[in-house]
């Protein structure tokens, strides 16, 4: 297993409070978010029915799915909304405007 970094966006392309997917070369996608300055890369979709959080809102440090209104924290990827569900969370960095978020990979 690696730890692999993917760049996958640009700054200026990303609508702050709301949902992107971007792709994680071969390893899928994730759900990218800014929210009051802070990046946040989740997964792509919600739990409860796999649910895409393209478009997806944030409010109050939680992305809210479309379909239900399930919240899901940003920084923990907890459901506040019912127990037992939750997303994936990655590292975010940003250099310079570029975005980058980091999974572990199988080799």
């Amino acid at each position: 297993m690696r730890k692999a970094r993917y760049a996958v966006a640009k700054t200026g392309d990303i609508v702050p409070d709301t949902g992107t997917i971007v792709r994680l070369g071969s390893s899928g996608e994730c759900a990218l978010f800014c929210h009051k300055d802070r990046w946040h890369a989740t997964g792509s979709l919600c739990p409860h029915q796999n649910a895409w959080l393209e478009g997806a809102p944030v409010e109050d440090g939680a992305v809210v799915c479309q379909r239900h209104g399930y919240r899901f924290d940003l920084a923990t990827g907890d459901c506040i909304t019912v127990g037992g569900y939750g997303i994936p969370v990655f590292p975010v960095d940003i250099e310079g405007d570029t975005v980058f978020v980091s999974v572990w990979e199988y080799d």
